[in-house]
C-alpha cells in the first residue's frame, strides 16, 4: 500500500511540473574563432517593427559592451523592410551598401521554425488508464486519454561574413529551442545571453 501511495505521489508531482523547457545550442567555425569582430550589422527579421527595434537595440547594447561597433538595421537601412523572399539582385545591392559602410559581418536573428504537437498529458487520468493493461480482464483499446498542445519555437541568430560568402553559409550560429515558453521575452533573454557568449573573447 505504501508503494502504491508513493507511485501516485510521484505521478501527481509530475503532473504539477511546468512543461516549459528551453535548450541552447551553438556552432562556431574556425574562421569565426580565428578573426576579430569589429563591426556588425544587427538585423532582426520580423514583420513586427516594434519587436525588430527592441531586439536590435538590446543586441547592440550587448555587443557594444564587448567593444564591438554595431549598426542597427532599422537605423542604418530604414528603407529595407521585412520580406519573406528577396531577389538575388536585392541581396547583391544590400551587400554592396554594407561594404560601402565598411560593415564586414551581419547578425541575422529569425524564427527558424514553430511547431504544434499533440501529446498525452502527464495527468493522473492517463497514468491510471495505463494500469488497465495489467487487468486480468484484458486490454481495453477504447480508452480516452487527456492531451496537451505543445508549441515549440526555434529562434536562431546566424553570423555571416560578407567578405566570405562563397559557400553562402554562416560562420557562427546560436539557437534557442523553447517548448511552451511562458513568454517570448524569456526566449529573447536566453538568446541575448548566448549571442554575448559567442562574441566574447
Amino acid at each position: 500500500m505504501k508503494k502504491i501511495t508513493f507511485i501516485i505521489g510521484i505521478i501527481i508531482l509530475c503532473a504539477a511540473c511546468s512543461s516549459t523547457k528551453m535548450t541552447t545550442s551553438k556552432w562556431l567555425s574556425a574562421d569565426f574563432n580565428n578573426q576579430s569582430t569589429d563591426k556588425v550589422l544587427i538585423y532582426a527579421s520580423t514583420p513586427d517593427i516594434v519587436l525588430q527595434k527592441e531586439f536590435e537595440n538590446e543586441t547592440a547594447q550587448v555587443l557594444s559592451d564587448l567593444d564591438i561597433t554595431t549598426f542597427k538595421m532599422h537605423d542604418t537601412f530604414p528603407d529595407v523592410i521585412y520580406k519573406e523572399e528577396r531577389t538575388q539582385e536585392e541581396i547583391t545591392a544590400f551587400l554592396k551598401d554594407c561594404k560601402e559602410k565598411q560593415i564586414n559581418k551581419i547578425l541575422f536573428a529569425s524564427k527558424k521554425s514553430q511547431t504544434v504537437d499533440t501529446v498525452m498529458s502527464k495527468s493522473l487520468h492517463n497514468y491510471m488508464n495505463d494500469l488497465q493493461a495489467l487487468s486480468i480482464e484484458g486490454y481495453q483499446d477504447d480508452l480516452v486519454y487527456e492531451t496537451d498542445q505543445v508549441t515549440t519555437y526555434v529562434i536562431e541568430a546566424a553570423v555571416y561574413d560578407i567578405n566570405k560568402l562563397e559557400k553562402d553559409a554562416p560562420i557562427a550560429t546560436t539557437s534557442i529551442t523553447a517548448m511552451n515558453p511562458k513568454s517570448l521575452d524569456d526566449i529573447k533573454t536566453r538568446l541575448l545571453k548566448s549571442i554575448k557568449k559567442i562574441f566574447k573573447r
